[in-house]
């Protein structure tokens, strides 16, 4: 399968695939290998400028169809939908009707997750009231007196997740409407390595973070400033004066299929296997990892280099997998050190490779970023 290439905007989340943790799936990849992938510059989900035209206060509906195409029209427009006159239909309890109606919407159109609840009630005249909850960043309305990081892109998301870690909530104020909600989760998923899960909160006034691994969040922030002290230890090892970018990346490349064994266990003994072998710290603390494991590794040595790279999770010859995507002298290419563990002296297969040599590789673009 040749998989349709997309761009993805700002630092893309960590994610561990099935073979590499627990962490909800993304399957990411650019439209263009040199198309800008950390611009901030998110596509706006309508075409439509200007206000929108009021809904009326009431309105009668003859159909289901017809309930759920004004329910999205008011979404779409981020508005209060009028009551409904429902009296030439039956049903055994609309109010359950018209949120299973909801959910469809959303479930159809993703980028209206912005209208995160929706509650419904038949009101004294006999017509069906609906209220829909829409995050402030839609809207404007934040609660007075509101204070939270300024959120304009994807990238600064990243960085008010990263400065944050040590919070179990961290305030944000998203100021670009066009952001979606399904995006801003995917980049957050690249944030905490593992040992720290970070969301968007249900209304999106902020950012959820939960240690991951047992380890309490004291301890995931600690884990996560080891990886970066290994890392960087390895890159002064490894990284060479006058080096350019694609020689670092190699250097480092080298260094991880020659060191880091593949913990078998994941097949044999997957309940004995521990669950640093998922991440970055098992790879540079142990020399032992899982696909992941290897994958954020190798992100986390770019990164010491300030070379952009990306976590990149799909399938290989039809089972679950993660490698890499890093911006080498201006150009995407993809990178997947597991596949080439051992395969220094006999020449690298996928190192620093266009994605039409990944024949074997699959991944949703439809999740990709952008």
């Amino acid at each position: 399968m040749k998989p349709v290439v997309k761009v993805l905007l700002g630092m893309m989340l960590l994610l561990l695939s099935s073979c590499a943790g627990p962490a909800p799936d993304l399957s990411s990849e650019p439209a263009s290998l040199s198309a800008p992938v950390f611009s901030g510059e998110p596509a706006c989900p309508s075409e439509s400028t200007g206000a929108e035209p009021a809904l009326p206060e009431e309105v009668a509906v003859s159909s289901e169809k017809e309930l759920q195409e004004m329910l999205e029209q008011a979404i779409a427009a981020v508005q209060q939908p009028p009551a409904f006159d429902l009296s030439t239909m039956a049903a055994e309890d609309w109010t359950i009707e018209v949120k299973n109606l909801y959910y469809a919407i959303l479930n159809e159109h993703p980028e209206y997750k912005y209208a995160y609840d929706l509650q419904a009630e038949i009101n004294e005249d006999g017509l069906l009231s609906c209220s829909i909850s829409y995050m402030p960043y839609r809207t404007g309305d934040y609660p007075a007196g509101f204070r939270g990081e300024t959120v304009d892109s994807l990238a600064s998301l990243c960085q008010a997740a990263e400065a944050g870690l040590a919070q179990e909530q961290i305030p944000i104020r998203i100021v670009e409407p066009a952001l979606l909600v399904d995006d801003m989760n995917r980049i957050l998923q690249q944030v905490g390595g593992g040992y720290l899960l970070c969301q968007l909160s249900r209304d999106g006034t902020a950012v959820t973070v939960t240690p991951q691994g047992g380890l309490t969040q004291e301890e995931a922030v600690a884990r996560l400033e080891e990886i970066d002290k290994m890392a960087g230890e390895i890159c002064a090892e490894v990284v060479m004066e006058g080096m350019g970018e694609a020689q670092q990346a190699e250097a480092l490349y080298r260094y991880l299929t020659d060191h880091v064994k593949y913990d078998f266990r994941y097949y044999a003994q997957l309940e004995a296997m521990p669950y640093d072998s998922m991440t970055a710290y098992g790879a540079l603390h142990d020399n032992l990892a899982i696909c992941g494991g290897y994958a954020q590794a190798f992100q986390a040595l770019l990164k010491q280099g300030d070379i952009p790279c990306i976590t990149v999770s799909g399938k290989m010859g039809g089972e679950n997998h993660m490698w890499n995507l890093a911006r080498i002298d201006g150009q995407w290419l993809y990178f997947d050190p597991i596949s080439d563990r051992g395969r220094a002296d006999y020449g690298f297969l996928y190192c620093g490779v266009t994605g039409e040599i990944l024949t074997q590789y699959e991944w949703d673009a439809e999740k990709s970023m952008g």
